[in-house]
């Protein structure tokens, strides 16, 4: 080749050198750096072809750019793309025509543009990390209880580091004790609590934390955790456990990311105080703390285990959850921890009556499981009513309350796990259906008859509540100052109803009686609900016949409890009241939420016969009348809600109304 075109060579090469240099100092995008610098190699080589890839993050090589294929007799020409020592990738071309230094500007370039992306990169995460970091801390600051404190920390130290699982394992890592974990199935627990005390356990012991791979053949690897990070929780002196973040990738965390973990774990030590802590763990992780029962998080997890060992065993398996009866009016006139009592002292009789290979957890507010490995129906059926007609918590705790049971059993007619579990929770409903402080045994063709007979009735009371609901807002219409009367108690009844800690299904209840006590008044006639002067003693009479009336017209079945709520709602706790002279506690608590929701509308909103008083004078008499004509509990309530302002001066009540 000529000097002159060796010189026009040279020329050209530089040009394009120069070109793919400025190009490559102004682009962000790696993929697009990658494929201007392997167009311009290729051009000034006059190459076959090449490729660029680049280090990834678990230290192997991942193509970024590629174009041609190798051919000829030439190898590949291979450049690594080094910045400090630390090499970022390589530039492979193939075939190459011309000198290799033109080339090596290019890939000296190149290298220099990797390294300032990785650089903005590690900037930006790092950025990102610290963001999070703060978020996770306000997080934690903010969460209460501790139990959600603690489910917090774990949600924060996985979303902090990308985690897939993240877990806290009590103790010390020789000796591990409850996990409470996030994205971790409950089996695979044990396995996480036995490799914090394998490699981690060291660190762990001086306070550090350890980040390394999930062994190839643990069970964390089939569910795709194939890395994970562990730091110590609390200080050496009280030591609460490890914290633990399992991670997809095979790559162990890198050590800025295991020291914001550390550094996530002081906080959250601190947040919720290590004894606080220790103390809630075990009973979050498994156990139930007022009874010491199993709790519901551990049913189900061992109802499915008990299944499966059943059906490989040839056994039989039932399933019994007691319901305790009148503990929502017990919590709401006594408090929380009355009913908790109730419940603790139904767990401790149980105890002793129930097999050693029985399971009990407490499944709800009102409701302990107990599952029974290897009992039949029959069987299963006689010890729920040893359990039920045993059980007398009036003489020991001083309230009332009673017990429905449901029980049902596997493999027939429950075919799994979750169908068990149904029927169990029907028969149960059944049991309560036919009036409580009863067992059920379920069987599929009395429940299907059941079934039939329950949604008829839900026709049947369906059509009578709209009937009624129209009957009551007729009375309501009847002089326009009593229009809005049974919507006002309605809404007020069940704003009390929810304060004294009612289940939302029993506040709808008592929103409909609110809706329908006053539909018997559609027996009285008009010229005594309209009259403005006083009524005689005879029309007196008459009136006071409006709740038994409207309890007979309530007959349907579903409407059982609101039509005595709508029968007793004009009682009185000193017995005065009507229609049948109640007292006390023998009033149900329904009716004297609604007693006082009716007597606030009555007193706050004109009648035919007085005008209403302000919201203020209201709550003075109905105050002053506090365990004599009203429910002092219920007043309480009504107090608290006005006070937050959740009830205010709308045109709702006075006096007792008629």
């Amino acid at each position: 080749m000529g000097t002159g075109t060796r010189s026009s060579w040279n020329d050209a090469i530089a040009e394009r050198l120069a070109d793919a240099v400025g190009a490559l100092a102004n682009e962000r995008d790696l993929s697009r750096v990658c494929a201007l610098a392997l167009d311009a190699a290729v051009a000034i080589t006059g190459a076959a072809g090449g490729e660029v890839v680049t280090a990834d993050d678990l230290g192997g090589m991942t193509s970024r750019a590629r174009t041609g294929e190798a051919r000829g007799d030439r190898g590949p020409e291979v450049i690594d793309l080094v910045t400090s020592g630390r090499v970022l990738g390589r530039l492979v071309i193939w075939g190459a025509a011309a000198d290799v230094p033109p080339l090596r500007v290019l890939a000296a370039q190149l290298a220099q543009v990797l390294a300032n992306l990785s650089m903005e990169g590690a900037v930006a995460r790092q950025r990102g990390r610290a963001r999070r970091f703060a978020e996770a801390v306000r997080a934690l600051r903010d969460a209460h209880p501790t139990e959600t404190a603690v489910l917090r920390v774990l949600e924060e130290a996985r979303r902090l580091v990308g985690g897939t699982a993240a877990a806290l394992v009590t103790g010390l890592p020789h000796d591990p004790g409850p996990t409470v974990s996030l994205g971790l199935e409950p089996a695979l627990e044990a396995e996480l609590a036995a490799l914090v005390g394998g490699a981690p356990a060291a660190p762990l012991a001086e306070g550090q934390g350890w980040a390394g791979p999930v062994p190839p053949r643990n069970p964390l690897r089939a569910a795709g955790m194939c890395a994970m990070a562990v730091v110590p929780v609390g200080d050496p002196r009280e030591r609460i456990g490890a914290l633990c973040v399992l991670t997809p990738g095979p790559a162990a965390l890198a050590t800025d990311e295991l020291e914001t973990l550390l550094s996530l774990a002081d906080h959250a030590t601190t947040a919720l105080g290590a004894a606080a802590l220790r103390e809630r763990l075990e009973d979050l992780a498994t156990v139930d703390p007022s009874t010491r029962f199993f709790n519901g998080r551990y049913f189900r997890t061992r109802l499915e285990q008990e299944c499966h060992r059943a059906l490989r065993n040839g056994d039989t398996l039932s399933l019994m959850v007691v319901g305790v009866d009148g503990l929502a009016q017990v919590r709401a006139a006594a408090g929380h921890a009355e009913a908790e009592r109730a419940v603790t002292a139904l767990a401790e009789f149980m105890v002793p009556r129930l097999r050693a290979t029985d399971i009990g957890c407490r499944t709800g507010a009102d409701e302990l499981t107990v599952i029974l490995p290897c009992a039949a129906g029959l069987e299963a059926y006689l010890v729920a009513e040893r359990i039920r007609a045993g059980f007398a918590p009036d003489a020991a705790l001083g309230f009332g309350v009673s017990l429905s049971v449901g029980v049902a059993s596997f493999p027939d007619p429950g075919g799994t796990s979750d169908q068990l579990e149904a029927f169990a929770l029907s028969a149960l409903r059944y049991a309560r259906r036919s009036g409580g402080d009863r067992v059920f045994l379920y069987d599929r063709e009395v429940a299907e008859g059941i079934e039939e007979e329950d949604r008829r009735e839900r026709v049947a009371a369906d059509a009578l509540l709209t009937t009624m609901s129209a009957l009551a807002a007729a009375v309501d219409e009847r002089h326009p100052t009593t229009r809005e009367h049974s919507r006002n108690v309605a809404r007020v009844a069940a704003q009390i109803a929810a304060e004294l800690g009612l289940p939302g299904a029993r506040v709808e209840d008592v929103r409909l009686a609110g809706l329908l006590h006053d539909v018997g008044k559609v027996g009285v006639s008009e010229e005594l609900l309209t009259r403005s002067g006083p009524l005689t003693a005879e029309e007196w009479a008459e009136l006071r016949q409006h709740p038994e009336i409207g309890y007979r017209m309530l007959s349907g079945h579903r409407m059982r409890e609101v039509r005595e709520w709508v029968r007793h709602h004009h009682e009185r706790p000193d017995g005065t009241g009507y229609p049948a002279g109640l007292r006390g506690d023998a009033i149900p608590l329904e009716a004297r939420i609604l007693a006082v929701a009716n007597a606030l509308d009555a007193m706050t909103g004109d009648r035919p016969y007085r005008v209403g008083v302000p919201l203020e004078e209201a709550l003075c008499a109905i105050d002053g009348a506090s365990g004599a004509q009203f429910d002092a509990t219920v007043v309480e309530a009504l107090l608290r809600l006005v006070a937050r302002g959740e009830i205010g001066d709308t045109g709702t009540g006075r006096e007792e109304a008629r």
